[in-house]
């Protein structure tokens, strides 16, 4: 078993020891498996065909969330040396207003395949060179049409800012069919002096209900940046490159 396979494993284990230390009526659970042609960061190709799993926890305005790339085959080392990541997130949401809700939290990204131990950051160490990095974000919602939002972030290993406004809407097709339509936009800026690019992807997905609990969707995705060639990526993440183009996915949702 792969190191990622671990890594994930530990997370689920994580959830599920929450969920156990609270009531089972008061924390709400949801979860997502996908299947993604290529994944694509930020207008950055990570890796080819992935399985992408998630388990989001919440409870009152708390929330948990824990986001797993696994490669499919091999075709992924053109890209990076692997393509595994874990993304594990902690954060608050709550409403200011009837129209606006504000979230802060922070992310912590875990490339184990990239010499990388889950605690080894963004540096030189006895280790070897780490390669996790940690990410606070704060951003605001609006309970508008199209769903706006926008969002900051900081990475304190990477030294980037990051800017994103996102907007989506779903059109009700049937009973149990819906067209949803999503996008986003944002832009980098490297505070180490080096890359700022430009960057966006836009989706469209049908969905089907199964259940009250269950859906499944399929749909196309469309994104990249002004990256004019290379990786943005710190040398940390050897092989990043700009990835502009179309790319598909098929996934199923389920919240208990």
């Amino acid at each position: 078993m792969n190191r990622a396979a671990l890594f994930a494993l530990s997370a689920l284990g994580a959830s599920m020891s929450a969920i156990g230390a609270a009531n089972a009526g008061s924390v709400e659970v949801s979860t997502t498996v996908a299947f993604e042609s290529r994944y694509v960061f930020r207008g950055v190709q990570f890796a080819e065909t992935s399985i992408q799993p998630a388990i989001n926890l919440s409870y009152g305005n708390f929330y948990l969330n824990s986001w797993f790339n696994l490669p499919i085959g091999d075709d992924d080392l053109v890209v990076t040396p692997g393509g595994e990541e874990l993304d594990l997130v902690a954060g608050y949401s709550a409403p200011l207003n009837d129209v606006i809700n504000y979230d802060i939290g922070i992310t912590y990204y875990v490339f184990p395949d990239l010499a990388s131990g889950f605690f080894d950051v963004l540096r030189e160490d006895g280790d070897g060179l780490g390669a996790n990095t940690v990410e606070p974000y704060i951003g605001l919602t609006f309970d508008v049409p199209l769903a706006p939002s926008v969002y900051l972030y900081h990475d304190f290993f990477l030294d980037t800012t990051t800017v994103q406004a996102n907007a989506s809407h779903s059109f009700p097709l049937s009973e149990k069919t819906s067209f949803d339509l999503g996008g986003y936009i944002g832009y980098v800026f490297d505070d180490a002096g080096g890359t700022d690019y430009l960057y966006g992807t836009a989706s469209a997905d049908l969905s089907y209900t199964l259940s009250d609990n269950g859906s499944v969707y399929t749909g196309l995705r469309y994104g990249g940046s002004d990256i004019a060639g290379g990786a943005v990526i710190d040398d940390a993440i050897l092989g990043t490159r700009q990835a502009s183009g179309l790319w598909w996915g098929v996934g199923f949702n389920a919240e208990f």
